[in-house]
């Protein structure tokens, strides 16, 4: 009676969750489904996630069956087919047994009671003989979850299982993949692991010109974390490689960033290639461009003949009669130098090459004339709804611009982020940082202070920007930004910008002392408790400290006024650090009781007394650390870790410093998880934060990078080990 009503209640569940018909409940009991018998029931059921508890109940009155191989082979079978993967895992994970059916299955990299339920699958496959055709899309998308739980925590038996079936199944996996695009990129991400070089090759083939964006992005994270075998295939494959072969060779590095060895790769591609794509899409990216081979007035002329055989009369609904430009030797424009000046502007869209065109102003075209020509047409643009219609314009107008225009231009561009119109704001914003207008922190300024969202959303892209165009150092316009009205979250982020430039040994000139310490109510506030020193060659010559917006001298005196301006480019004022300091300024050390931050304390770790010569530092090497404590604490000195949102195991924890283009990593000697208790830690390694690759917030890092211990500055190697160090003590 009691099997007899086990067996109901299945049925009834059956026709709840798939909707079964009755002759097909007694097949699902006794005998193993057909496939497609199985497809076309579950090809309308959907996702199930919410009907865990009744599949839960299947599961345990399938269980209590005499045999119950064929109806869970049945179950299985059925999620397979319609996708429901997360609940294989479910139904899986709740199994009491060792072993099902007669053929046992053991994955040699299982080491705990989850990864081994993996094994318990690999049964049900293996002893109901399930089709390669339903299983595998499983596997793969174990691979492919951004989930750090569930499935996830199969991969490890799972690449092991599909490296053995890729082994004994190479032609029918392959095939799979081509017909499996939804698939593709978990089953060839798990190859790269197993045969790296197979991997790569089958990952840069399997790119079609038709969707090569879309397979780019998806397989980017493959791509860095195996940068040095790609770059090694594709320098064999290059010589030979078709035009179609040779651009997707140019995507893929292109999508690798500011890697030196790809930038080197790809100027030597720019130069001895004929592919006129592949040089467009080099050009695109790196600023290198041929437009501009225009040096003189002469050559100009003869470009304008060349080009401009049918001359324009008019731009943006303007005659150009209306525009009085003139050469340098004083000539009138023509129209076909107006139509030529404004096909440079349309062809030359890649704002790294925009300042290029500045010899227009400097060698050929009379400035004051190109001045009022650039004030008419940002009258014109400016009064259009959207002026992203011709940002040739934008460009031409950004670049000709004198004082007083520019003064406009700011106030115009406020109003359109005033107003919503941000696309047209941004990209206003990039050509006027590409023309290298520093002053445009003062808009950012403006724009913080009303809170506009764009702008506090999309700033360190933008200051980014800036840095990297003018080579100004970044910190120096994070200064220009800084509030003049003093906020309580102000200070408190302020504070943190100016311990690293402790940390960093960041020194200020004689006015940008007085601007930011003296005169700004925020930077005053936390002078007030700091100690600082004049330094000429690195060595610390007097101390001094800030009261009432007055410096006042502790020890020694101020160095002669012509030094302090920098004339031999060594002189500047910084924080005072305990390394700086000799028996002299013994007195300054515990001056104040309550600074914003620890400004002196005995120093542990002197990077003099390191092996300068050495790649890393193995002073903790085999220290057993408290993991849950060491994690914790290593967030507060600023170190994260390192791995991407869908990894669960990590190897290291990492710390970025951009004042100093420093990335510090700290190793453990195993893999750990956010639930690990104990961990050993390993070596501690530096690089050059702009030079290691990153995907998807894990940066990629190769020992071999690695910088030697003489690179890095002592104010920074004694926060890293002291870091390591006191979180480390349990």
């Amino acid at each position: 009676m009691e099997i007899l009503r086990n067996v109901t209640q299945i049925n009834e569940k059956l026709i709840d969750l798939f909707g079964f018909k009755e002759e097909d409940l007694e097949n699902f009991l006794n005998e193993i489904m057909d496939d497609e018998l199985i497809k076309k029931t579950v090809e309308n059921i959907g996702n199930l996630n919410d009907k865990k508890a009744e599949l839960n109940s299947l599961r345990e009155l399938i269980f209590q069956l005499q045999e119950y191989i064929t109806p869970l082979c049945n179950l299985v079978k059925m999620l397979l087919y319609s996708k429901n993967y997360d609940l294989i895992y479910e139904l899986i994970t709740k199994i009491f047994v060792g072993q099902i059916g007669n053929i046992r299955y053991q994955s040699k990299t299982a080491t705990n009671f989850t990864e081994r339920y993996f094994d318990r699958f690999i049964e049900i496959v293996k002893n109901c003989k399930i089709s390669s055709e339903a299983y595998i899309p499983f596997i793969a998308s174990i691979f492919k979850t951004e989930k750090l739980d569930g499935i996830a925590l199969w991969k490890r038996p799972a690449l092991e299982y599909l490296q053995n079936f890729y082994n004994e199944n190479e032609d029918w996996l392959l095939k799979f993949i081509n017909t499996n695009p939804e698939q593709k990129y978990g089953i060839l991400e798990a190859i790269v692991q197993f045969n790296t070089m197979k991997g790569v090759a089958l990952l840069i083939d399997n790119f079609t010109n038709e969707q090569f964006e879309e397979e780019l992005e998806h397989s980017l994270q493959i791509i860095k974390e195996h940068k040095r075998d790609i770059l090694n295939y594709m320098d064999r494959e290059m010589v030979s490689a078709d035009e179609d072969k040779l651009e997707k060779f140019t995507q893929i590095m292109l999508a690798m960033d500011n890697d030196p060895e790809v930038v080197s790769r790809l100027k030597d591609l720019f130069d001895r290639t004929t592919l006129d794509k592949v040089k467009e899409l080099i050009s695109n990216k790196w600023g290198i461009s041929e437009t501009m081979n225009i040096k003189t007035e002469k050559q100009f002329l003869n470009a304008v003949r060349r080009k401009i055989k049918e001359p324009q009369e008019r731009s943006l609904g303007v005659p150009f009669d209306n525009f009085h430009v003139k050469l340098k030797s004083g000539y009138p424009a023509d129209n076909a130098v107006y139509t030529f000046i404004i096909y440079l502007f349309k062809e030359e869209k890649n704002l790294n090459n925009l300042e290029k065109l500045k010899i227009l102003k400097t060698n050929i075209l009379d400035e004051e004339s190109l001045h009022e020509f650039a004030y008419k047409m940002f009258k014109v643009l400016s009064s259009k709804p959207d002026i992203n219609q011709a940002k040739w314009c934008i460009r031409m107008f950004c670049l000709f611009a004198d004082e007083e225009l520019l003064k406009e231009i700011f106030e115009f561009l406020i109003e359109l982020f005033k107003q919503g119109r941000n696309k047209e704001g941004r990209y206003l914003t990039l050509c006027l940082i590409h023309c290298g207008y520093k002053d445009i922190v003062n808009v950012f300024k403006r724009l913080l202070a009303i809170q506009n969202e764009y702008i506090s959303e999309n700033l360190d892209f933008f200051i980014n920007e800036l840095s990297r165009v003018t080579n100004c150092d970044k910190n120096e316009l994070l200064d220009m930004l800084v509030p003049d009205v003093f906020t309580e979250n102000e200070y408190n982020k302020q504070k943190l910008r100016l311990y690293d430039a402790f940390i960093s040994g960041r020194l200020y000139t004689k006015d940008e002392f007085k601007h930011l310490f003296i005169d700004n109510p925020i930077y005053n506030e936390l002078a007030k408790n700091l100690v600082f020193g004049e330094y000429k060659f690195g060595r610390l010559h007097n101390a001094f400290i800030v009261e009432d917006k007055q410096i006042k001298y502790l020890i020694g005196q101020a160095l002669p006024e012509q030094e302090i301006e920098g004339i031999d480019g060594k002189v500047g004022i910084g924080i005072i650090h305990s390394l700086d300091c000799d028996f002299r300024y013994e007195k300054i050390f515990n001056y104040y009781d309550n600074p914003p931050f620890t400004q002196f304390k005995s120093i542990n770790f002197d990077v003099a007394d390191a092996n300068r010569s050495n790649i890393s530092v193995n002073r903790f090497i085999g220290t057993f650390v408290d993991a849950h404590k060491f994690i914790d604490m290593m967030k507060r000195y600023g170190f994260k870790i390192n791995k991407t949102d869908e990894e669960i195991e990590f190897s290291s924890m990492v710390h970025e410093m951009p004042t100093l283009n420093l990335l510090t990593e700290v190793e453990f000697e195993s893999k750990q998880t956010e639930n690990s208790s104990t961990a050993t830690l390993g070596a501690i390694r530096f690089y050059n934060l702009e030079s290691t690759m990153k995907a998807k917030d894990k940066y990629i890092t190769q020992k071999s990078n690695a910088l030697s211990i003489s690179a890095i500055p002592y104010r920074f190697y004694d926060f890293v080990l002291s870091a390591v160090y006191f979180s480390s003590i349990k």
